[in-house]
C-alpha cells in the first residue's frame, strides 16, 4: 500500500501511465501479432482516450495529460503530441484510402475523419460527458463513485466515434466515383492476348522491314 501511494505521489503519474500503456504496448501488441491495419485505426482515437482519462481521471492523476487550451509546459507538450500522433493517423489512413479511390473521395474522406479524430474527440466528448453527468446526478440517487458512469458513457462514445468512422468509409468509398484501381478489374488473359498481339504485329514489322531492304533502298538513294 505504501508503494502504491508513493507511485501516486510521482509528478505527472497519470501521463508516464499513458504514455505507456496506449503509445507503447498497445501499438507494439498490433504490430508483433501483426494487424498493422489496425494501427492506423486505433491511432485517430489517440486524444478521444486522452481527453475521457483526463475529463474523469481529475487534476492530481490526468490532469495535465491533455487540455484543450493548455497554458503550461508540460500539458501544452503532451496534448500537442497526442495531436501530431492523431493526425498521423489520419494522414495514414488517407494516405491509404488514396490508394483505392480517387483525389475527390479521398480529400472528402480525409476531411471528415479529421472532423471525427479532433472535433467530436474534444468538444463533443466533453458536451456529452457534461449532460450525461447532470441527467444521471439529477435522476438518480446512484453513488458514482470514481466517476465510473462517465468512464462507461465515454467508452460508449468511442465506440460510437469508430462506428462512425467505418460508416463514412463504406459511404465515401461508394459516393458515385470510380475507384483509381478499376483497371485492375480487367481478366489476365485479355491483358496476355493484348501483349502477344502487340509482339506478334512488332515481328511482322520488322520481318517487312530486314536488313536487304533496307540495303536496296540505299541504293536507290545513291
Amino acid at each position: 500500500m505504501d508503494l502504491y501511494k508513493l507511485c501516486l505521489k510521482v509528478p505527472n503519474v497519470g501521463i508516464l501511465l499513458y504514455y505507456l500503456i496506449f503509445i507503447v504496448i498497445i501499438p507494439y501488441i498490433l504490430i508483433y501479432n501483426q494487424n498493422v491495419s489496425l494501427l492506423k485505426y486505433y491511432m485517430t482515437m489517440m486524444v478521444a482516450f486522452a481527453h475521457l482519462l483526463t475529463y474523469v481521471g481529475g487534476e492530481n492523476y490526468f490532469g495535465n495529460l491533455y487540455q484543450l487550451n493548455p497554458v503550461e509546459f508540460v500539458p501544452f507538450l503532451s496534448s500537442n503530441f497526442i495531436n501530431i500522433f492523431t493526425l498521423f493517423g489520419i494522414l495514414w489512413q488517407c494516405i491509404e484510402f488514396s490508394r483505392k479511390y480517387n483525389l475527390t473521395n479521398s480529400v472528402i474522406y480525409g476531411i471528415l475523419l479529421f472532423m471525427i479524430a479532433l472535433p467530436f474527440a474534444r468538444a463533443g466528448l466533453k458536451f456529452v460527458l457534461d449532460n450525461i453527468d447532470i441527467y444521471m446526478k439529477e435522476k438518480t440517487e446512484i453513488d458514482f463513485k470514481y466517476n465510473w458512469h462517465l468512464v462507461v458513457f465515454g467508452i460508449l462514445y468511442i465506440i460510437f466515434i469508430l462506428g462512425l468512422q467505418a460508416i463514412l468509409l463504406t459511404l465515401v468509398g461508394f459516393g458515385g466515383e470510380l475507384p483509381h484501381n478499376e483497371i485492375n478489374n480487367v481478366p489476365k488473359k485479355n491483358l496476355y492476348k493484348n501483349n502477344e498481339n502487340t509482339v506478334n504485329k512488332t515481328k511482322n514489322f520488322l520481318q517487312k522491314y530486314s536488313l536487304s531492304n533496307i540495303g536496296n533502298f540505299n541504293k536507290r538513294l545513291a
